[in-house]
């Protein structure tokens, strides 16, 4: 939710401001819930075109929706601002 122009994206997509929305990759925009995107432009009559679907094995998805899962923590740890925060959830994660 907090990348950069989705919500605008969005809510150009409510307002039926666009009429297709082209994207590399379904990740690139939205990690989790590419479904939900997908019926919310066909609601909208705006077509979404992914250039590179790739058709993925059950076992390759759930890999990439666990990296996925991964960075984002891994974004949160890195953001915190207190170094110390940090050190003490990596010793709590070595525990």
């Amino acid at each position: 939710m907090k990348r950069k122009g989705f919500i605008k994206l969005l809510r150009m997509i409510l307002n039926n401001e666009v009429s297709k929305v082209v994207i590399a990759y379904p990740d690139r925009l939205v990690r989790f819930g590419f479904e939900i995107i997908e019926e919310v432009c066909k609601a909208h009559n705006c077509e979404l075109a992914v250039l590179k679907d790739e058709d993925e094995t059950p076992e390759r998805e759930l890999i990439e929706d666990l990296i996925s899962i991964l960075v984002s923590f891994s974004g949160k740890l890195y953001g915190m601002r207190s170094q110390e925060k940090v050190r003490k959830c990596v010793e709590e994660i070595k525990a």
